[in-house]
């Protein structure tokens, strides 16, 4: 019994197709993303800082991760103008923001990393 040419191709093309499509797929793990706030008291002089912790399921710290924060008041159509987020290494981010006007916020933390899935945290904070 003699195998066609065309078929040891099409088993070919097969065998190499499943060997690159297992190099090229990437499974996303969710990223945890744990919030801790340097300030218990936020204040309308000045600039209001976050301390943020992103950490991997096993609990490994995730570097390079692009941080976008963004906050708003609640009670009217009013953002936070400037905000600034400084990488400190070993997962840690500091987000520095102006809450100008006394009231309650919204402040929301999004987050992305290479290899996880994109995540967004909302926290409620009182400007005094």
């Amino acid at each position: 019994m003699r195998i066609r040419p065309f078929f040891w191709l099409i088993l070919g093309m097969a065998c190499v197709s499943v060997v690159v499509l297992a190099f090229l797929y990437q499974p996303y793990a969710p990223a945890f993303l744990q919030v801790q706030m340097e300030q218990k008291q936020f204040v309308a002089t000045g600039t209001s800082r976050l301390e943020l912790h992103l950490t991997d399921p096993d609990g490994l710290p995730i570097d390079q991760a692009q941080i976008i924060p963004s906050a708003h008041m609640t009670n009217m159509d009013m953002a936070a103008l400037h905000n600034h987020v400084v990488p400190h290494g070993h997962g840690v981010y500091e987000v520095n923001m102006d809450l100008y006007m006394a009231g309650p916020w919204s402040i929301t933390i999004q987050t992305q990393a290479q290899g996880f899935t994109p995540q967004q945290r909302t926290i409620k904070v009182t400007v005094l």
